[in-house]
């Protein structure tokens, strides 16, 4: 199981060089058979793959993944090396990133992978959302206001629980995740509520904010501007 924030955050972006005029990325990959014996470096004797699990299947053999990343406009490439690496397929309704956001109560919801995935994908509501303010490229911890996530209830019921208003001192969240927050709740009943529930919290806290005496302009990223 993962958060719907593991679905946006902790990726990193494979970057060009500052002067490439054409960013692309042309990717191949290429799967191979590799025997994993090697000379010893006294007697020059071939000694078989030896793995640390004991546990392994692979004896004196393993696949080998390669993945190239070229780009012909900054003569740049990546190249990624891995052992019995698992290969999936996935159309955007398993995976989620790549998803247009919904847009309720003003804010942005992008789909993101379900904490509690069993049945989801034959739900009404199949996906767990992060919250933006605005409508943005690629969504960062700097940008997320708020995350909705899919429960149940005592009864099994559905009902959606949420995490609004950033703060790095906040109770609720996973740390790991780079985001925690100051407010929560369990009671909404639909993705809407949920979503008006996050913005009634981001405009409280942009209410507290202008009534201490700061513009605007002074609200911290993650708030809600006015205006």
């Amino acid at each position: 199981m993962t958060t719907a924030l593991d679905t946006y955050l902790g990726w990193e972006q494979l970057t060009h060089r500052p002067d490439c005029k054409r960013p692309a990325w042309v990717a191949d990959i290429k799967i191979t058979n590799t025997y994993a014996s090697r000379s010893h470096y006294r007697d020059d004797e071939a000694r078989k793959h030896e793995c640390p699990n004991e546990d392994c299947g692979h004896s004196g053999s393993f696949e080998e993944t390669t993945v190239r990343l070229v780009c012909a406009s900054c003569s740049l490439a990546y190249v990624i090396r891995g052992e019995d690496v698992r290969h999936s397929t996935e159309p955007l309704r398993y995976l989620r990133y790549g998803l247009p956001p919904r847009k309720l109560a003003g804010l942005f919801l992008w789909p993101a992978e379900p904490f509690l995935d069993f049945g989801r994908l034959s739900s009404d509501e199949p996906d767990d959302f992060v919250v933006t303010a605005s409508k943005v490229d690629r969504v960062t911890a700097a940008d997320v206001v708020g995350v909705i996530q899919q429960g149940r209830g005592k009864r099994g019921g559905i009902l959606w629980a949420a995490l609004a208003v950033p703060d790095p001192a906040g109770q609720y969240g996973l740390s790991y995740t780079g985001v925690k927050f100051a407010a929560a709740t369990d009671v909404p009943r639909t993705v809407a509520a949920a979503a008006k529930w996050v913005a009634a919290r981001l405009a409280e806290k942009t209410t507290r904010i202008a009534g201490c005496g700061h513009s605007a302009d002074e609200v911290p990223a993650g708030g809600v501007r006015r205006g």
